[in-house]
């Protein structure tokens, strides 16, 4: 895909990039201590949860690092399309919240019974918090744009 149709600059890619390529190596050395602890039988979470929690975590990280430093959407997209990825990211992290308090409101016995751990509520809850913190940076980041636009 050429840079015409991403839309972003070369700054902007570059910025990417560079993040990108960061994320990666934190998330490969996260990974080769978890596989250390594993072999140590130092349990955190159990195993699948535990390489999930850590992709997730890396990649809110990276979408957050992304949007901090403006370069995520081209300098030229319309805020139509901000405006329907708000409310995209926002309905997500309401389902995810609703979902969590479903589950937590089950009785001990039935939870219990419905899943071995609780693998799924730590890796809805992460992917809810890195949603939502994305979401808070989205926000502040259009309105400091917003601000030095105006000015």
């Amino acid at each position: 895909m050429s840079n015409i149709k991403k839309g972003l600059d070369e700054m902007q890619l570059q910025r990417r990039n560079s993040i990108g390529n960061q994320m990666f190596m934190i998330m490969t050395y996260l990974m080769f201590i978890n596989i250390g602890l594993h072999s140590f039988e130092v349990t955190w979470i159990e195993y699948p949860v535990s390489t999930m929690l850590i992709v997730v975590a890396c990649l809110s990280i990276y979408l957050i690092r992304l949007i901090a430093s403006n370069a995520y959407l081209p300098t030229a997209e319309q805020s139509s399309k901000t405006r329907l990825i708000i409310v995209l990211v926002t309905s997500i992290v309401v389902a995810f919240g609703i979902s969590a308090f479903i589950f937590f409101r089950q009785s001990p016995v039935e939870t219990t019974e419905t899943s071995h751990g609780h693998g799924a509520v730590v890796l809805m809850i992460a992917s809810s918090a890195g949603l939502l913190i994305a979401f808070v940076v989205a926000v502040i980041n259009k309105f400091r744009n917003k601000d030095e636009v105006d000015d």
